[in-house]
Parts: C-alpha cells; structure tokens; sequence
C-alpha cells in the first residue's frame, strides 16, 4: 500500500469476486509493510485492482502500463492463471516493486 495514505483496511477487487468492496480483505499479520491475500482461482484470464475501506479509495491504472489492461474507461491490472503462482510485490498504483 505505499503511495497511498489514509486507508483501514485493504482489499482485492476484480472479476473473480464481482468486483464486491469489501470481500477479499488483504492482511499485513507479519507487520513487514506488504499487504497479503491467498485467492484460489480456475485457470483463465481476470481483472483486478488493489482497493480500500469498500471502494472508499482505488487504484488509478494508466493505461498502457505492463500489467494493466483497459475495456471501455476501465483500466485494471490483469493475470492469466495457468498454474499456482504468486505474485510479485507491486506499490499501489504501479506494475513494478517499491523503491524505498
């Protein structure tokens, strides 16, 4: 969640929740600053976005971008699940890892 302030709690929205608010809360239990969620998925392609407090705040994608994807006026990033995998660590707002 760095370039972002002012939030309670982190969430991840997309395609496979319906876009819900609040249904897949992310958790920092570690408290090591990055923010984590385990979704088990089907194989296919998905959108999503990081979000908080229920659509209080979202990610604003430029489009174009290495992990973004846009339909319409919506930019999102996007995955192609063919395997189990992890994700990289990405800042808010970005396709690519914080720089401290």
């Amino acid at each position: 969640m760095n370039n972002t302030q002012g939030f309670n709690t982190p969430e991840l929205n997309g395609t496979f929740n319906n876009w819900c608010g609040n249904c897949a809360q992310m958790n920092d239990a570690n408290s090591d600053g990055v923010w984590e969620i385990t979704i088990q998925l089907f194989a296919g392609i998905y959108e999503y976005k990081y979000s908080y407090d229920n659509w209080g705040g979202a990610e604003q994608l430029e489009a174009g971008s290495s992990c973004t994807i846009t339909n319409g006026q919506f930019t999102n990033r996007y995955l192609d699940v063919q395997e189990d995998m992890v994700l990289d660590v990405v800042c808010f707002e970005e396709c690519s890892e914080c720089i401290p």
